[in-house]
């Protein structure tokens, strides 16, 4: 179910969704999209107002994601420009592609998308709609870890989570995982 609510300056879109929730809750997706999981027992009209009160907050978290999404999108592949690896669109960038694309034939997966960001808390994610994304700091990496970093990442798409059995699906293919696993913090 779908409601929009009319600031005096803009509107604000929101979905509706019930659920066992005790209270109301708002979230701002990275898109910008509204959402408000409100609790069975509460009407349509006191989303409304919830929605109102917290106008302030919901146009801030639109500015925070809307920045978000602006800074991933500048560093994806075909804009990255980094002072600290600056060869990451030609030959490395290749380079590193074609290592994956290698490693993902070999473990038997496919991927969509691969992105670089400019992140710090995180080396490497795997999205659920098969996206990678890497920290432009494995291009001052050792290749041994690079390894490692996207055996890991390309082990998500097989096993989405860190349970012993994606540990195993690491180590088929990395068998001293833990040794470089140490390494890899190493650089954090």
């Amino acid at each position: 179910m779908s409601e929009v609510y009319q600031t005096k300056n803009s509107a604000i879109p929101y979905r509706v969704i019930r659920s066992r929730r005790r209270t109301i809750g708002l979230e701002v997706g990275l898109d910008g999209t509204v959402t408000a999981r409100i609790p069975a027992r509460v009407s349509l009209s006191e989303a409304k107002e919830f929605v109102e009160e917290k106008q302030d907050w919901i146009l801030k978290n639109q500015e925070r994601m809307r920045d978000r999404r602006e800074k991933t999108e500048s560093v994806c592949w075909a804009d990255v420009k980094s002072e600290e690896a600056p060869w990451i669109t030609g030959e490395g960038g290749e380079l590193f592609r074609e290592k994956i694309s290698r490693w993902a034939e070999i473990m038997g997966v496919e991927y969509h998308n691969i992105r670089i960001k400019d992140v710090r808390s995180r080396w490497g994610s795997c999205s659920s709609s098969k996206n990678l994304n890497f920290s432009w700091k494995v291009f001052v990496m050792p290749e041994r870890v690079v390894d490692y970093l996207v055996v890991h990442e390309l082990a998500h798409l097989k096993q989405m989570n860190h349970s012993p059995a994606f540990w195993a699906i690491v180590e088929e293919y990395i068998p001293d995982y833990r040794k470089l696993k140490k390494e890899l913090n190493g650089f954090a």
